[in-house]
């Protein structure tokens, strides 16, 4: 019996230790995650690099082929969101307010620990999966 729960612990502890970050919240966290936003006319998908960074949490949105769709910080403290590049597809004034409301509260979803987002008035969907590292080196 012993040596199962010493097996059980050193399994956990493994386990534990090797947890990946699914949303930063401390100074220096890096959380990957692969995005997917569904609007009605088009898709974007990709993959999303948010890190913690002297207050505030920075991220990238990129697509296949490794050029940037968006950049973004947001506050915590202020609980507010700011693009800083767009994609000229999505470059307008009224595209722009609604990435922002939506990118804030998809960060308050993904703070909860769930990884999807609705916008159910302008009928957009935010799906961002966490990325977890193999022990390889390589993303599944």
């Amino acid at each position: 019996m012993r040596k199962y729960l010493l097996l059980i612990s050193l399994f956990c502890a493994t386990i534990f230790a090797h947890a990946q970050v699914h949303f930063p919240q401390t100074e220096g966290e890096r959380a990957r995650y692969t995005a997917s936003i569904e609007m009605q006319k088009a898709h974007i998908s990709g993959i999303c690099i948010m890190a913690y960074q002297e207050g505030r949490i920075n991220g990238s949105l990129f697509n296949e082929f490794g050029i940037s769709a968006m950049d973004f910080s947001y506050v915590p403290e202020k609980d507010k969101v700011k693009l800083y590049h767009v994609i000229s597809m999505l470059n307008k004034w009224y595209i722009k307010m609604t990435l922002k409301k939506d990118l804030k509260r998809l960060i308050h979803t993904l703070q909860d620990g769930k990884n999807e987002y609705v916008n159910e008035k302008r009928h957009i969907k935010y799906i961002f999966t966490p990325l977890i590292a193999s022990e390889d080196g390589i993303a599944e």
